[in-house]
């Protein structure tokens, strides 16, 4: 037998040990893949159309039949325990088993842990659900089904804030997944999140003009200043000041509602703004005095509290009086913070950001005693040693 012939046949044994290979074109790449019975193909393809028209015993019989021509597919045993699945509203051992058969064949499918994903969720095995949903987020992040379900398995577990940062870090990844927007803007109308209602709808609108007379409908319109805490949530100082300018709140006003927020960065920079321009804005010292304390930056804290020669400071807004009174309590000063709180009550305009520090700080000292507020300048010197020791 010549050199040849005994090539071409050990290349024809080894063929035959393995699956034949068939090149295929997909967007407009050569790849490399099983070769695939057209029965397979015509009973999978009818499988579809059955399981898409509701027929879920055609389906599973279509499966079935697809799986004797090509038992080596992971998405055909995968479809086939879905269909089974959906057949019987619950999951099966006939269904486990076409999933098992799938996971043998190929471990890293992800379209199988959704579909068991679905399945356990039918059978109320909400653990099961949450599992295989996370594995095929795992398996392929930047999916939009598989993410969408993971969110709304951790919803459904009590974990709404996952859902959230879950949904938040995708869109980061994919801001024109308009699907992914959908379920955000759901997410928020189910939180009651008026302001991530109210950006989910706009950018849903804006990617997909059709959906804007039905989300327009559902989409509460925010109050002036939710407009401004939303931006001071987002770290946007720009947005912040136009959205502070429509609410009519000065700008010395913005940097104490972002002191008061937590938003140490925008706060300060504000802050920083206002008094290169008005010195005497007591506002704006309290704003900067209490986040340059919360980001441990002395000499800045001892910068906003030194009054110049001269200067006489504005009056402060109940909201800032709060805050200082706050930077007071951070150094252990309560009796200072209880006198200069004094007999702040509920300013009557139901401001959230307003009522929570001032409960929050209610928590902390007890009742204020009655009188009246003490004055600012007064305190000064005291809340600058308590803030630099």
């Amino acid at each position: 037998m010549s050199m040849t012939r005994v090539v071409a046949l050990l290349m024809f044994l080894a063929a035959g040990c393995s699956d034949p290979q068939v090149i295929r074109v997909i967007d407009g790449v050569p790849i490399e893949g099983r070769f695939i019975r057209y029965e397979a193909y015509a009973a999978y393809g009818r499988g579809l159309e059955a399981q898409a028209d509701g027929k879920l015993n055609d389906a599973i019989g279509w499966f079935t039949e697809a799986s004797r021509y090509d038992p080596k597919s992971p998405e055909i045993w995968t479809r086939l325990g879905s269909a089974i699945c959906s057949a019987s509203s619950s999951s099966t051992p006939e269904a486990a088993d076409a999933f098992d058969q799938a996971e043998q064949l190929d471990p890293t499918f992800e379209p199988l842990y959704r579909a068991r994903a679905r399945c356990a969720l039918a059978s109320s095995n909400l653990d099961a659900a949450l599992a295989h949903a996370a594995r095929a987020v795992a398996l392929d992040p930047d999916n939009d089904d598989g993410v969408l379900l993971y969110a709304d398995m951790l919803e459904r577990r009590g974990k709404a804030e996952d859902a959230t940062r879950l949904l938040d870090g995708h869109l980061v990844r994919h801001p024109a997944s308009v699907s992914a927007w959908r379920a955000r803007y759901e997410l928020a109308a189910r939180r009651r999140d008026a302001p991530a209602m109210e950006r989910s709808a706009r950018i849903l609108v804006r990617l997909a003009p059709h959906m804007s007379a039905e989300i327009g409908r559902a989409v509460p319109t925010l109050a002036p200043l939710a407009r401004v805490d939303d931006a001071i949530r987002q770290g946007n100082i720009d947005d912040a000041r136009k959205a502070a300018r429509q609410a009519r709140l000065p700008p010395a006003e913005l940097a104490v509602r972002a002191a008061a927020m937590g938003a140490q960065k925008l706060a300060r920079e504000q802050a920083e703004h206002v008094l290169g321009a008005d010195p005497a804005s007591g506002s704006a010292r309290v704003a900067l005095a209490s986040t340059s304390d919360a980001m441990a930056d002395a000499q800045a804290v001892g910068v906003a509290l030194d009054l110049p020669a001269g200067v006489r400071i504005t009056p402060l807004s109940p909201l800032a009086r709060l805050v200082f009174a706050e930077l007071l309590v951070r150094h252990a000063e309560r009796d200072a913070a209880r006198a200069f709180m004094g007999s702040v009550e509920s300013d009557g305009t139901n401001d959230p950001v307003f009522e929570s520090l001032r409960l929050h700080l209610a928590g902390r000292l007890g009742a204020s005693p009655p009188g009246p507020l003490s004055n600012f300048a007064s305190l000064v010197e005291r809340g600058r040693r308590a803030s630099l020791r």
